[in-house]
């Protein structure tokens, strides 16, 4: 039985009225009469008498009527349910990078509308992130951009300038053909920067010269002020650290920017958490860091 029939049923039960209940609905009134005939023949009866002056449910009509009340009321409160149980358990994934700089201030946001929701961070490459989206584990995610299955929607959040940090001054710009001899620490695999990186270079016919890969971002700018090699990171993660000294900061030629997505399956579209946590970060887009 759909359940969009009984409740167009029940709605112009209790209104008395296909007009009012359509009006009430917000649909039109040959689409609610059309879904409550769909009804009648699911359960081969007639359920209003149609050739009355006045409104008026056959006796079949009230005997779905009044079940039709306790199981819509039932659905609800399973919507309620499940609401609370998600904004509970809610386990969303992110880079390091987005962790620190874009997720905090998103998710002070909703727990202001929500203060009793516990929320669960896991981060890791994008690529190792992606594949816990589709696989049910996280229920969203912050990542670098990469190629998405057809499941998957996926939202811009900001797009970041990459620059080149290095213990040496090697200048306020660089390109791309100076760095292919310079040693570059780089994420570890599956990471979009990584992989964006690799891509970028490629494009020019240059290989990186890449003789460490390290998955900790704060690793690798301490493996940078040791002097162990360069490396990528965008704008907004590596500003202070320049501000107090502690490396090189160069922009390239080549004016490398990645860009950062929301994504979660499809069939969390019309989830409670996630409908929150899409209009949450949109309304606070123009905080985040570029």
């Amino acid at each position: 039985m759909n359940v969009n029939h009984l409740k167009a049923f029940y709605e112009v039960a209790k209104a008395k009225s296909f007009t009012l209940a359509a009006r009430q609905m917000d649909v039109s009134q040959p689409t609610l009469s059309m879904q409550v005939k769909s009804l009648e023949k699911r359960v081969a009866l007639p359920l209003i008498k149609r050739n009355k002056k006045a409104f008026e449910l056959t006796s079949e009509g009230e005997v779905v009527f009044r079940h039709a009340e306790k199981i819509l009321s039932l659905i609800q409160d399973m919507k309620k349910e499940l609401e609370n149980f998600e904004i509970h358990n809610m386990i969303i994934g992110s880079t390091p990078y987005l962790s620190d700089y874009v997720l905090p201030d998103i998710l002070l946001a909703i727990r202001e509308r929500h203060g009793d929701a516990k929320i669960q961070i896991y981060t890791g490459t994008s690529q190792e992130i992606l594949d816990k989206v589709v696989d049910n584990e996280y229920h969203l995610a912050v990542i670098g951009k990469l190629p998405y299955p057809d499941n998957i929607v996926s939202i811009p959040v900001l797009k970041a300038k990459l620059m080149f940090i290095s213990k040496e001054n090697m200048g306020e710009r660089v390109s791309l053909e100076q760095l292919a001899n310079h040693p570059i620490i780089l994420p570890e695999e599956g990471s979009a920067t990584r992989d964006y990186l690799i891509r970028e270079f490629a494009a020019k016919d240059l290989t990186i010269t890449n003789l460490i890969d390290c998955e900790n971002p704060q690793a690798i700018q301490h493996m940078v002020q040791l002097g162990s090699g360069g490396a990528f990171f965008p704008q907004f993660y590596i500003r202070r650290s320049v501000q107090e000294g502690l490396f090189h900061m160069a922009e390239t030629e080549e004016d490398l920017s990645l860009d950062y997505n929301l994504i979660f399956l499809k069939d969390r579209r019309s989830s409670h958490f996630v409908r929150v946590f899409v209009s949450t970060m949109k309304r606070m887009r123009q905080i985040f860091p570029q």
